[in-house]
């Protein structure tokens, strides 16, 4: 039923029933005014038939269209707006698609065991003026509900949603997983929306479509989003916020293009801990740049694996692949996670620095020691292990 004037149809039909005892007082009304001559034969009788055809299509015409426009006969549509349960009863999930129409919404409504009457509802739709507010989603409904409390609910939005946090230094590998488990997309969905999804953001154009091509784009943040939103809708919001702390970001201090300060920032993001020492750590490997030597970063090995290997061993330093920054000079080829805001300030603005070193100081501080040398290097390598003994 998804024609408004299909609400008339069925109420006609409703009182179908009733019409008979009607008609006939009309027709007991049409003999007292007149009879028939005897002696008319069946041009009598087929007059008397049309005349009671008539009758019927005029009193049941005018039984339907009292009962939609009044209460007559005893009957008031609004009682149809009342619980299907009047006690309390489980909730269930009820899903508004997108260009449905208010009678479309109140079969399925109907159909659902929701409300007593779909006509009813688009009536009350229409007199309070909200045939065209409901909004699509999915909502949270009990047929204890009355049809003026699911209207409103359907009108106000309250939407189901779902939170999701994606946490700083996450790579695809890991976000995908995140996506699973919190019922977003199968992995399958998410590396084929990667690949191939529909996203309009200039930082995207000419990257290849690969398994690659949002790596480091998707910013990590808390999502809000409804339990069914489309999972392309939910990585274009994602890729939005990170257009939005791109634009925020201070002046350009390097170099360095765009693309070249994301992936920086990704290293950053997965080598240090503490926000204060990052913009020291983005000049120490923009100094390793400037002066051809190789990055050698942790966290371009460990984009290696599905998930951060500790501790990271020599033997994993040697492992060939692209984004090694032991075996391979410059950059790696693409960004090694998701940076956070303070990593991507750090690679826009690196400190201008003579360190060339840097390592974990493991005295449980999260903070590195700093190096212009290799000895000094060598050095303060030494007194990290010290530390590390003593924890």
């Amino acid at each position: 039923m998804t024609d408004p004037d299909y609400a008339e149809e069925a109420l006609e039909e409703e009182s179908a029933g009733e019409a008979p005892a009607l008609v006939d007082e009309e027709y007991e009304e049409y003999e007292e005014e007149y009879e028939p001559p005897r002696k008319k034969g069946m041009a009598g009788i087929k007059a008397l038939l049309i005349l009671l055809f008539l009758a019927l299509a005029l009193g049941g015409g005018v039984f339907g269209g009292r009962l939609l426009q009044s209460s007559d006969n005893g009957y008031n549509w609004e009682n149809d707006l009342e619980p299907v349960l009047p006690y309390a009863a489980e909730e269930v999930i009820f899903t508004v698609e997108r260009g449905w129409t208010l009678s479309r919404t109140a079969q399925v409504l109907y159909d659902s065991g929701l409300i007593l009457n779909a006509d009813s509802f688009i009536r009350l739709g229409k007199l309070e003026n909200k045939a065209e507010s409901l909004k699509a989603g999915r909502f949270l409904l009990s047929p204890s509900m009355s049809a003026r409390e699911i209207l409103d609910e359907l009108v106000r939005g309250n939407l189901l949603t779902t939170k999701f946090t994606i946490p700083e230094g996450y790579t695809l590998k890991q976000i995908a997983k995140v996506f699973a488990e919190k019922g977003i997309a199968g992995e399958e969905e998410f590396w084929r929306a990667v690949r191939t999804g529909v996203f309009d953001f200039a930082f995207l154009e000419g990257l290849p479509a690969d398994e690659h091509r949002l790596e480091g784009y998707l910013f990590p943040d808390t999502y809000l989003i409804e339990l069914d939103e489309p999972l392309e809708e939910v990585l274009n919001r994602m890729l939005k916020r990170y257009e939005e702390i791109w634009a925020a970001l201070p002046a350009r201090k390097s170099d360095l293009s765009d693309r070249e300060i994301l992936i920086l920032a990704s290293i950053v993001q997965n080598e240090v801990k503490l926000d204060e020492e990052r913009p020291v750590a983005a000049g120490v490997f923009v100094s390793r740049l400037d002066v051809g030597m190789y990055l050698q970063s942790c966290s371009t090995v460990q984009y290696y694996f599905d998930e951060p290997k500790y501790p990271l061993l020599t033997a994993d330093t040697e492992i060939d692949f692209p984004y090694n920054t032991y075996l391979y000079p410059g950059l790696p080829p693409g960004p090694v996670g998701s940076p956070g805001k303070a990593s991507l300030e750090a690679a826009v603005s690196p400190e201008d620095t003579e360190y060339l070193y840097f390592v974990a100081r493991d005295d449980g501080s999260g903070g590195h020691y700093f190096s212009k040398t290799l000895a000094e290097h060598n050095k303060a390598t030494a007194q990290a292990r010290a530390n590390r003994s003593k924890q």
